[in-house]
C-alpha cells in the first residue's frame, strides 16, 4: 500500500511525462529541417513513448475498475452469506422443523461394515463372490420363510 504522498508523487511523475510528451510531440511536428541522427531516433521511438505515457495512467485505471468490481460481488457474496447465517441463528417454524428432521434423520443413519455394498480393500473378484454369496442366503432365507 503506497501512502498519499507516494501516490501524489507517482501521479505527478505521471503528469510530468505526459506533459512531456506532448510538448516533445508539438516540437516533432513543427521541426521543418532535416532531421539529424539523435531527432530522428526520437521521432522512431516516439509512438512508444505516447503509448508509454498512456499506459502510465490506464494500467492502473483498468486495475482498480477490476478490483472495485470483484470487491463489491465480493461484499455482495458476504451479505448474502451474512443473511443465511442470521436465518439460521434464528430460524422460523418451517426452518426450525426442517433442521430438527435433519439432525435426527444424521443420528439415526449409520452406516456400519455390514451396510457396505462396495468397497476398496477387497479385490474385485473376491466382492463378487461375497455377493453372490450373500444373494444365495438371501434366497434361501426367503424361501425358508
Amino acid at each position: 500500500k503506497a501512502s498519499a504522498s507516494e501516490r501524489a508523487m507517482v501521479i505527478g511523475l505521471g503528469g510530468l511525462n505526459l506533459f512531456g510528451v506532448i510538448i516533445l510531440g508539438t516540437m516533432l511536428k513543427d521541426y521543418t529541417t532535416l532531421p539529424s541522427g539523435f531527432i530522428k531516433f526520437v521521432a522512431d521511438i516516439f509512438p512508444l513513448l505516447q503509448i508509454y505515457a498512456g499506459s502510465f495512467f490506464a494500467i492502473p485505471v483498468i486495475r482498480w475498475l477490476l478490483l472495485r468490481k470483484r470487491n463489491g460481488e465480493i461484499e455482495r457474496r458476504n451479505q448474502t452469506r451474512l443473511k443465511f447465517a442470521q436465518a439460521l441463528e434464528l430460524p422460523d417454524i418451517s426452518l426450525r422443523r426442517k433442521l430438527l428432521s435433519a439432525r435426527e434423520m444424521a443420528q439415526r443413519t449409520f452406516i456400519g461394515q455390514d451396510r457396505i455394498v462396495y468397497s476398496t480393500d477387497k479385490d474385485f473378484i473376491e466382492q463378487d463372490y461375497d455377493a453372490r454369496d450373500w444373494e444365495r442366503r438371501f434366497r434361501e432365507n426367503e424361501k425358508s420363510e
